[in-house]
């Protein structure tokens, strides 16, 4: 069955303003990471080497493989760059091969300093990747730390970073609800409760504090034939990273490959960064009033969407099967 497409569209939302990012020399950029310190506002900004069709495949793969870099930007507070380096990576891994890059960075403030985390892509068909955890100084990587997997999985992506206090802890599985804390080197991993809502879905951006909560962003992947697409939602834990409420599922402008990174809250308004395409990056400016108006909390009990889910995933099989099969496993005639 084909996906539906979302009715709700962000830049349709109250004063949406929409401010386009750009790197010279650099027409690929994508997937930014946008965070906010008593300095300002600083942005991860990803760039690529292969461009993607309509349908979010990739056109041609690119001659010597598949590269990724990444650029840091300070922005003014129209959200303008005024300042734009490029990371300089070159401490990331011991004993680096040519297809070893960093993607989809989330950008974030802890210990006085910047850090981002990231997916360190060790090797291509089949993708092997782990999280790799860096710090800045500067425009120049001088700390680095791969995360072992808490699965033992070979491909980890999309980890959401938090700052709680002094500790780091990240998001690693929405629904169920289980959260990493890294202390000393190393990680803990505690499961929290499942909901049935969000089973699924992925990380997308940092959690930012919000009226005593937490506030961020997930997305879902779909793919139906030849085509892949992302959606989203914004999502509300509360101070124990108990699911709270959520937004509808939504898309940010239409129907091109859209894909959320980043995250940070003024006083005034939330500023979503996104990338189209993989060949821009883009940032969206809302009032916290119409966040505050998408956010709706959890109506159905856990024990009832749970029960839902598990429902659909038995007769999931049952249903995609041809026609005739179905019909002479339930033990009806053909019409």
């Amino acid at each position: 069955m084909r996906p539906r497409t979302p009715k709700l569209r962000l830049a349709t939302v109250g004063d949406a303003a929409i401010v386009p990012l750009a790197a010279p020399h650099d027409p690929r950029i994508c997937n930014p990471s946008i965070a906010a310190s008593d300095e300002g506002f600083f942005c991860l900004i990803r760039s690529v080497n292969y461009q993607l069709d309509p349908y979010g495949r990739v056109l041609t793969a690119p001659e010597g493989g598949f590269k990724s870099g990444n650029w840091l930007a300070r922005l003014d507070d129209e959200l303008r760059i005024t300042q734009l380096e490029r990371i300089d990576d070159s401490a990331v891994g011991l004993d680096r091969k040519p297809w070893n890059r960093l993607e989809d960075g989330r950008l974030f403030r802890w210990k006085d300093a910047w850090w981002f985390t990231a997916t360190w892509v060790l090797a291509d068909d089949p993708l092997v990747c782990q999280i790799a955890l860096c710090r800045l100084q500067g425009h120049k990587v001088v700390e680095w730390h791969l995360l072992p997997s808490p699965a033992g999985s070979l491909r980890e992506k999309n980890w959401m970073p938090l700052v709680d206090g002094g500790d780091l802890k990240w998001i690693y599985w929405v629904d169920p609800t289980e959260v990493l804390s890294y202390r000393n080197g190393s990680l803990s991993r505690v499961r929290l409760d499942r909901y049935g809502r969000l089973e699924g879905w992925a990380g997308s951006s940092p959690l930012v504090r919000y009226r005593g909560n937490w506030l961020c962003v997930v997305h879902l992947r779909r793919d139906w034939r030849h085509v892949s697409s992302f959606v989203h939602r914004l999502v509300e834990f509360d101070g124990d990273f108990r699911l709270r409420r959520m937004s509808p599922v939504f898309l940010f402008e239409g129907d091109d490959v859209e894909y959320c990174a980043g995250l940070c809250l003024t006083d005034h308004h939330a500023i979503l960064s996104y990338g189209m395409q993989d060949r821009e990056a883009r940032l969206m400016r809302l009032d916290l009033a119409a966040i505050e108006g998408l956010l709706r909390p959890l109506r159905i009990p856990k024990r009832v969407s749970t029960l839902g889910v598990d429902t659909w995933r038995k007769a999931r099989p049952w249903l995609r099967q041809p026609r005739k099969k179905l019909q002479a496993a339930l033990g009806r005639p053909r019409s």
